[in-house]
């Protein structure tokens, strides 16, 4: 007969599992001793062992592997389990599926926004832009998204109610204070009435780059570290307040502060 030792270094399934496994009933042992403890097994029930690890892998919980091995299993009742676990797969499958789907569109986002900051990508300095503009306080860089979602929301709102179109809107992002980042949306379009929102002036920059996507980049945030990338093979780097400019025809321009990478 067999320790509980020889078992796990036979099959390569921890002690603290097989323990486990027999408080669930999955694997009783061939004998106790009642003095000691010690657990003592068939050599047969070996395979055992290794047929409930092969059905874990198979990702099985261990409530259907042990109808898997009742001997009182019947076909009908085999064959539920088979299909439910065959529905659990497929939703993994289409939920890995949308998942590599997205990495894809990432990757080919920050290849396209590499050969773009490569192409477009000019430093000069920023005008002045006076916005009629909402803004919101965030903690964190992910918590931008759902400001912009909102205040753009906002800013759209208002400017149709003027019946006004083919507007500029412009992002900025402000994070030089220490424990906030404050996000703006708005337009620089002089048809738009400021009445009801705010008049946010952005400061002109003596030192800036520009980087202009012919569409909006698939994730802004992905579009900012490629352009990042290229400014650092330059020994530079960006900093104050970041723009994002939309153009009515759909294009995109990301702006910003720039200094040397050493200061």
């Amino acid at each position: 007969m067999l320790s509980i030792g020889e078992v796990a270094q036979t099959t390569g399934v921890s002690r603290r599992m097989l323990r486990h496994w027999e408080q669930l009933g999955l694997l009783q042992p061939a004998a106790v001793d009642p003095s000691t403890g010690y657990r003592r097994y068939e050599d047969s029930q070996v395979g055992r062992v290794r047929v409930v690890a092969s059905l874990r892998s198979l990702g099985f919980g261990l409530d259907a592997i042990g109808a898997l091995l009742d001997a009182t299993l019947t076909e009908q009742r085999l064959v539920e389990l088979l299909r439910a676990r065959e529905r659990e797969l497929v939703v993994q499958v289409d939920e890995a599926s949308a998942r590599l789907a997205e990495v894809r569109s990432r990757l080919a986002s920050l290849e396209h926004g590499s050969r773009t900051a490569m192409s477009t990508l000019h430093l000069t300095p920023l005008p002045a832009l006076r916005l009629v503009a909402v803004r919101s306080s965030v903690r964190d860089e992910t918590e931008i998204p759902h400001a912009v979602a909102a205040l753009l929301a906002r800013v759209r709102d208002h400017v149709a109610a003027q019946d006004v179109s083919e507007v500029e809107i412009v992002h900025t992002y402000d994070g030089t204070a220490d424990d906030e980042i404050v996000v703006t949306v708005g337009t620089t379009s002089p048809a738009v009435s400021a009445a009801g929102l705010d008049v946010v002036d952005v400061d002109a920059v003596d030192e800036g780059v520009s980087v202009t996507f012919d569409e909006r980049p698939a994730d802004v945030a992905d579009a900012w570290i490629t352009l990042d990338a290229e400014l650092a093979r330059r020994g530079l780097r960006t900093t104050g307040v970041y723009r994002q400019a939309t153009a009515p025809d759909g294009t995109v321009t990301l702006q910003a502060q720039v200094r040397p990478a050493r200061e």
